[in-house]
């Protein structure tokens, strides 16, 4: 404060307080003098290595202090000490989820019905609720990928000041979408290369962590998902400015061609990866595969979003039958749930593509691990779908500097699961424990 030259104004002091949410996430009221030693039969640490037996781990305010093995250290006693063992129990990080809308999560209700139907108001404490259901699913960390005017900002703010309880949330605020696209009810289409810069400062300015950007139609009513929104001068335009302020950028992708254009413009992450052709077919195109390979693009193929809609047409076919709407309706969904679990595998097996988990949930919340189950069934061993949902995801979200592996200086950002989930992936479908910034949630 005292380095300012003479005649430059100092920053009030509401200025430095404001600068917290420059951490990933942002910060969230926890105790600095608690102290958790947890015992677990196995510590699996998210960075693919080796587990380990009989670990011991030490936690103090929201930091990771002390891993060991137990017997090779004289554990701290005292009132603000918190002993927790788990015998039988697994020790991993904190799940990750790459891609969330909280502001939904209402089951059969298209994107028009909750649009038309909820406020913000309710909204937001709909939002509240999933994030809760949600971190007692594991999941400590997520990014949220498109909610509509500030209800996101506002939750996060809500939690900053201790009023709810929830992951750590890495927002983006509204989507930048063109002219009447996908999501364009959130409030922030934006067309023209001047347009969509406008549009990334007054996101950053309200506090976004990162830019989602709409490059195809998707389920919104009257996009088309068969092509491209944005044109590259567009993308890269959204791509520069977020850069220019230290944000990182993810873009929906259904068509081919919106895949194309998000990589020339060096798009850092790409949503779905769905290869939908100009038909409208599934196509899986190994020339672009090796591009997002070769440019080191992350992707988020959010897997799971068909199965829920599958699992309950199949149920209900079962039960009673299908109407012929309904019937069509059902072949749709296992096309896609089909060319999903393909493309994954292809991508992951073939070209080594970086895959981070993500549910892209819109219907419901809590079951984040049907999304590793199918990873798992694409190719993709158990070790790595733990990577991917931890460690790699956060560092392809840039929080790898505070959470997603279980190492001394990082959140104490903790789960404890029954079951070796190396031999099940299953095994995290069932929370023991869920700990967030060294305070027990579950």
């Amino acid at each position: 404060m005292d380095d300012y030259p003479p005649g430059i104004a100092v920053p009030p002091q509401s200025f430095y307080k404001g600068l917290e949410r420059l951490e990933p996430g942002g910060s969230v009221p926890y105790d600095e003098d608690r102290i958790n030693v947890i015992e677990a039969k196995a510590l699996i640490d998210g960075t693919g290595a080796r587990a380990v037996d009989h670990p011991v781990v030490v936690t103090k305010g929201r930091h990771i202090s002390i891993i060991d093995r137990q017997g090779q250290i004289a554990l701290p006693e005292g009132p603000n000490v918190h002993h927790y063992s788990f015998p039988d129990g697994y020790l991993l990080p904190g799940l990750i989820d790459s891609h969330t809308h909280l502001m939904f999560g209402v089951a059969g209700a298209s994107y028009e019905d909750v649009i038309e139907n909820d406020s913000d108001e309710v909204m937001l404490l709909r939002a509240a609720q999933n994030a809760m259901i949600h971190l007692k699913a594991g999941v400590t960390t997520l990014r949220e990928n498109g909610a509509r005017n500030k209800v996101t900002f506002n939750l996060r703010e809500g939690a900053r000041r201790g009023y709810v309880t929830a992951p750590r949330m890495l927002l983006c605020g509204r989507p930048v979408t063109v002219t009447g696209g996908h999501f364009y009810w959130c409030n922030q289409q934006a067309d023209g290369v001047e347009g969509v810069r406008a549009a990334v400062r007054e996101l950053v300015k309200d506090g976004a962590d990162h830019i989602k950007i709409m490059a195809s139609g998707g389920g919104t009513a009257i996009t088309d998902l068969r092509r491209p929104s944005y044109t590259v001068e567009e993308l890269r335009a959204i791509v520069d400015e977020a850069h220019n302020m230290g944000k990182p950028t993810t873009a929906h992708c259904l068509a081919t061609g919106s895949i194309v254009n998000a990589l020339d413009a060096g798009v850092d992450m790409i949503e779905h990866a769905g290869f939908i052709e100009p038909d409208g077919s599934y196509k899986f195109d190994p020339y672009v595969a090796e591009r997002i390979a070769k440019q080191g693009t992350y992707v988020s193929p959010t897997v799971q979003t068909g199965y829920r809609g599958m699992e309950a047409l199949l149920n209900k076919q079962e039960r009673e039958g299908l109407s012929p709407i309904e019937e069509q309706r059902l072949e749709w969904t296992k096309a896609k749930c089909d060319s999903q679990m393909e493309f994954l595998g292809r991508l992951y097996k073939d070209w080594q593509v970086p895959i981070v988990s993500g549910t892209d949930a819109i219907s419901a919340f809590g079951d984040y691990c049907i999304g590793l189950e199918i990873m798992a069934e694409a190719g993709m061993s158990n070790m790595e779908v733990i990577r991917s949902s931890t460690n790699l995801n956060a560092h392809a979200l840039g929080a790898g500097e505070i959470v997603g592996s279980i190492q001394v200086g990082k959140d104490a950002d903790l789960i404890v699961v029954d079951k070796n989930p190396l031999e099940d992936i299953k095994a995290l479908r069932t929370m023991t424990m869920v700990m967030r910034m060294g305070k027990r949630i579950l």
